[in-house]
């Protein structure tokens, strides 16, 4: 229904039913041996990011091509690019080796629009792996480090960082601005805007967060 080109969607939907049959093939190797590795589990649970973000660049691209100002489309599957290893205190990511790969699979051009899969990545070893709960977030921050943004954008359901728990306080407010510090207290208090996590990469090199609401884009927000 979204992508209008015949050839396209032809090419987006043979990719995925290809795919499908391969998560197919996996469960059923589950079923049969009743035991779910996490090799499995990670394989399964990245193909909703690789779908998502393939047919929102297939659409990007279908949509601006009429603008006049047109601004290319690329696709990128974090798996070539961003590689981690994981340890006692959740996934690292290996920075040097993922920034190589990541220049490599960049546009020149300053004016592309790029679209990259969160919340997968690539072991040390080579396997597939996922950076585990909160890990779509954790990626935009993880990119944003990478290609040393000027800042990040989370979108949420919510517009900010609230003061309190907006359904057990009546009178809770969005915070329009606080440190990464209070951030993180508030992340530790039980806040689920953001997790501390996805903070990191970008506290180490001072890019500025900022959460918006999907629903209200035009509410300022927390920053």
């Amino acid at each position: 229904e979204l992508i209008t080109d015949a050839t396209v969607r032809s090419q987006l939907l043979d990719t995925f039913n290809r795919e499908l049959g391969e998560a197919g093939d996996i469960l059923n190797a589950v079923s049969l041996v009743r035991s779910a590795a996490q090799r499995s589990r990670d394989v399964v649970a990245g193909y909703g990011e690789i779908w998502s973000t393939r047919l929102l660049a297939a659409y990007l691209q279908q949509e601006r091509g009429a603008d006049p100002q047109f601004r290319p489309v690329s696709w990128i599957d974090a798996r070539q690019v961003l590689i981690i290893e994981h340890g006692e205190l959740g996934p690292a990511v290996l920075w040097d080796r993922s920034r190589d790969l990541l220049r490599k699979k960049i546009p020149a051009t300053d004016s592309c629009i790029v679209v990259i899969t969160g919340f997968i990545a690539t072991d040390s070893d080579g396997l597939q792996t996922t950076l585990g709960r909160n890990g779509s977030d954790f990626s935009a921050s993880i990119m944003g480090a990478l290609l040393e943004a000027n800042a990040i954008t989370i979108w949420t359901d919510v517009s900010g960082v609230m003061s309190a728990d907006p359904n057990r306080v009546p009178e809770a407010a969005v915070i329009p601005e606080l440190t990464y510090n209070e951030a993180m207290e508030l992340a530790y208090f039980g806040a689920k805007v953001i997790h501390p996590q996805t903070m990191s990469p970008a506290v180490e090199r001072a890019i500025p967060i900022y959460i918006k609401n999907t629903f209200e884009p035009d509410d300022p927000g927390s920053k």
